[in-house]
């Protein structure tokens, strides 16, 4: 072995990134961070309106995509992973959702002690930084910049104006007493730049001596000694071998590499190791297993008069923006993904929102690159929260350098396509108000000749995309399909732990960012407690 650490943290994402600040804060501890991918140095990761060039960028993100999906007419469907310091916080569309109180109850219902929304709610508190809220909910001091998302264009006030129109509330806080309504989305942005778990956590503590940083290095396995893991075995352009630990590894990778480390490493099911005639570690047949993912669908409308990024980006007003970017931090270039958003029900049967928008003043198709083609107009994406659909991970090669394969089995329940169905229906309404009427919107997509369940149906299979979700791939809790337990703790291991998204035992109702900082969070008073 080279040397040995204390604590190996593989990932510098949402929640590595966390647990690295936390972990490094005590100077007896040394801790040693490791990311698959470079510094988070581009201007495309720090101007906000520039993420979707990266979502297929082989340099900054991992280049997913999924199996051809069954239910989704056999397409293969984009999943962006970002591969850099602040993981896919760096890529992401910078909005900041906690998700539902229900969400976390329900986690502690399946018997996660210490998982519930009270327990919670102070990591959020003493994370954030919140520019705009000062109240029970939300934490002014924290490394986090939160900040509601301004100016916004007229085309978004318009939007603003028909939710209430159609009757929805006016919500100005998702991640307050209720998420219910409609509103202007917080973000991650500060002073016009994107600000990612690595500009929150990790920056302002590089130079801490007892935390060593290892950017364009691939973790290929774990090494292990009688079922403890006891070092990692890495490769780089410097060096390939096995570096030590001396207490703890905790993967911090996401919902498609923490889950494919494990099983490339002897510990997921047996039979599918076999399979890659990898010698088995530890049987663990949840390994992989319950991948849940928000799907979406665009509905989009042309209208009249009011600019949208369509017109704002033509050559001309583009060098205005740039120069308006690179010299003030302000104007176009500084929006986020979505700046509008709405969280209803679709149906009277249901106790809490389980649809979302995200609402843009802009419209467009993606390109085979993966980025997005501008065109005129306006679109509502609308997003099934709780999804019933399962699927899962599975790898492809014993060679940690070739992706495992992804099988999202997205609409595989009935009751999930009802939703999307509904969730188009409702925001048809919303665009068939008066306001909306009164700057001529007209429907581009999906289009007027959409008009039967049947005929959304099929437009939400032929045009549904991810929204960039996925959770679930190491199960928390006590059932035989759980990876690991309510400490993180991966079963049937020691000195091993899980803090990433993958450790969800289900869907939040919104975006998953913010719930990996917590993750990242409470696995560091876990591990500083002995727990």
């Amino acid at each position: 072995m080279k040397y040995s650490n204390k604590y190996i943290i593989v990932g510098a994402g949402s929640a590595g990134c966390v647990l690295a600040n936390k972990l490094s804060e005590d100077p007896k501890n040394s801790v040693l961070l490791i990311e698959a991918g470079p510094m988070d140095s581009s201007y495309s990761i720090k101007m906000p309106l520039a993420a979707s060039s990266l979502f297929k960028s082989k340099k900054y993100g991992w280049g997913y995509e999924t199996e051809p999906e069954k239910n989704l007419n056999n397409r293969t469907i984009n999943w962006p992973r970002g591969k850099t310091l602040g993981g896919s916080s760096s890529i992401n569309g910078m909005l900041y959702i906690r998700g539902q109180a229900d969400d976390y109850d329900h986690w502690e219902q399946l018997g996660n002690y210490g998982w519930g929304y009270r327990d919670l709610l102070k990591y959020f508190i003493a994370l954030e930084n919140n520019q705009n809220h000062e109240d029970q909910f939300h934490g002014n001091f924290g490394p986090l910049w939160v900040e509601t998302y301004q100016p916004i264009l007229d085309a978004s006030k318009e939007f603003l104006k028909a939710c209430a129109e159609f009757g929805f509330k006016n919500n100005d806080d998702f991640n307050g007493t209720d998420q219910e309504g409609f509103g202007q989305y917080q973000v991650n942005i500060k002073d016009g730049k994107r600000f990612s778990a690595a500009d929150a956590f990790l920056k302002p503590i590089s130079n801490r001596p007892n935390l060593e940083i290892l950017t364009n290095t691939l973790v290929e396995k774990l090494i292990t000694l009688n079922k403890k893991v006891v070092g990692v075995k890495i490769s780089n352009k410097k060096f390939s071998g096995v570096i030590g630990c001396s207490s703890e590894v905790i993967l911090c990778g996401g919902s498609i590499n923490s889950p494919q480390i494990l099983m490339l490493s002897g510990i997921g099911p047996k039979d599918h190791l076999k399979k890659f005639r990898i010698p088995l570690i530890h049987d663990l047949s949840g390994v992989g297993q319950n991948l849940q993912d928000h799907l979406t669908v665009n509905v989009s409308y042309k209208i009249n008069e009011l600019k949208t990024f369509s017109e704002l980006m033509q050559p001309f007003m583009m060098i205005k923006n740039l120069y308006e970017y690179f010299l003030k931090d302000t104007g176009l270039m500084t929006y986020p993904a979505s700046d509008i958003g709405v969280f209803f029900k679709t149906n009277l049967n249901e106790k809490t929102p389980n649809a979302q928008i995200h609402f843009a003043p802009g419209a467009g198709e993606y390109k085979k690159n993966g980025a997005m083609r501008p065109s005129s107009g306006i679109t509502a994406s609308i997003c099934n929260l709780r999804p019933d659909s399962r699927g899962h991970i599975e790898l492809q090669s014993s060679n940690p350098g070739v992706a495992p394969k992804i099988y999202a089995n997205y609409l595989d329940k009935e009751k999930d396509i009802k939703h999307m169905i509904e969730g188009v229906n409702k925001i048809r309404e919303v665009f068939n108000t008066p306001t909306m009427k009164n700057i001529e919107a007209t429907e581009i997509q999906p289009g007027p000749t959409y008009q039967t369940d049947d005929e959304i149906d099929s437009f939400v299979r032929n045009e549904s995309l991810s929204v960039y979700h996925p959770i679930g791939t190491c199960k928390m809790g006590n059932g035989v399909e759980c990876v690991v337990d309510q400490n993180l703790k991966v079963k049937g291991i020691e000195g091993l732990r899980v803090a990433d998204a993958s450790i969800f035992p289900s869907i939040i109702s919104g975006n998953t960012n913010a719930t990996c900082n917590v993750v990242g969070a409470k696995c560091a008073d876990l591990i500083l407690s002995n727990n």
